[in-house]
């Protein structure tokens, strides 16, 4: 691992609309399932203040399988499989996926038909449209899938004994916010808002907001006053292009000598060339590059 800044690089305002928030932009890009678009705020599933969401897109990691670590290309095609395994996606083909709690929305080149026939081979029903999409629940209505132009969305009830939320008031739930008439995790967080503003349209990023950590170990990478953190991870022609993102409640939170600590000792950095650091505000971003082959699915660090 390189360093290439002697320190963080502290970005101006001028330069940080052009490094951070111009990718707000394109988030979800001609792809869809962004984050912005169809997360609802926590507490609408769940009694819950935060939850990870994490985005992909499949159809761009299987063109660069034989490229990966065995384990870790498994590791990426088992997670959401059973999403698409119920809509009759292959991951090869799904152009993006998001996923959050037990939910998830796909973006695929598909035809409606199949679709529902699949759903009714394994005994749902059609019901009423919604906000614009068919929907389809599962016989002991655990399941159920909005079909729409573009995206499938797969909702599934939560908790145990039929004490929680069934699974078509959850589908309507994300389609509210899709709709624009419910408030989004983004519209209701100012933490997650700043992690959305921080990505781009890149191959795999996931993200969570939190209570704010009370102390600090450079070791484990925790920092007092986090709030929120993510991970982006971009195929670039030499690699992957992966930036650790944390959010912290006040920008004299942020702790430089510590978050060099952090990369100074953690070998999830062994592996990454010309690591860069830099804050805009109240948002810290490390940077690297690694060879595809290095890469590990990242997930459980975000």
């Amino acid at each position: 691992m390189t360093r290439t800044r002697r320190s963080l690089l502290k970005v101006t305002a001028a330069s940080g609309a052009v490094a951070l928030a111009g990718c707000s932009s394109i988030l979800g890009g001609s792809e869809g399932a962004s984050e912005t678009q169809w997360l609802y705020q926590p507490g609408t599933v769940g009694d819950v203040d935060h939850y990870l969401s994490l985005r992909y897109k499949p159809s761009a990691i299987a063109e660069r399988a034989a490229n990966f670590d065995d384990d870790v290309y498994d590791a990426m095609r088992s997670f959401g499989s059973s999403a698409r395994d119920l809509v009759g996606f292959e991951f090869g083909t799904t152009d993006a996926q998001l996923a959050f709690g037990k939910n998830a929305v796909l973006a695929a080149d598909f035809e409606t038909d199949d679709v529902a026939s699949t759903l009714e081979a394994e005994e749902f029903s059609g019901e009423d449209t919604y906000k614009n999409y068919d929907v389809y629940v599962g016989p002991d209505e655990d399941a159920a899938v909005g079909i729409g132009s573009s995206e499938v969305v797969v909702a599934r009830s939560t908790g145990i004994f039929g004490s929680a939320d069934n699974a078509e008031a959850v589908l309507e739930g994300i389609l509210d916010v899709n709709a624009g008439d419910a408030e989004s995790y983004t519209a209701d967080s100012e933490d997650f808002k700043a992690l959305t503003d921080a990505f781009g349209d890149s191959a795999i990023q996931s993200m969570r907001t939190y209570d704010e950590t009370e102390s600090t170990d450079t070791d484990d990478g925790d920092f007092a006053g986090e709030v929120a953190r993510g991970i982006d991870s971009v195929l670039v022609d030499d690699g992957i292009e992966t930036t650790f993102v944390r959010v912290f409640n006040e920008a004299s939170d942020i702790d430089e000598g510590d978050i060099e600590d952090w990369v100074d000792a953690d070998d999830t950095f062994d592996e990454f060339q010309d690591v860069e650091i830099s804050t805009n505000g109240r948002v810290v971003q490390v940077t690297g590059t690694e060879a595809t082959g290095a890469y590990d699915f990242y997930v459980g660090s975000a």
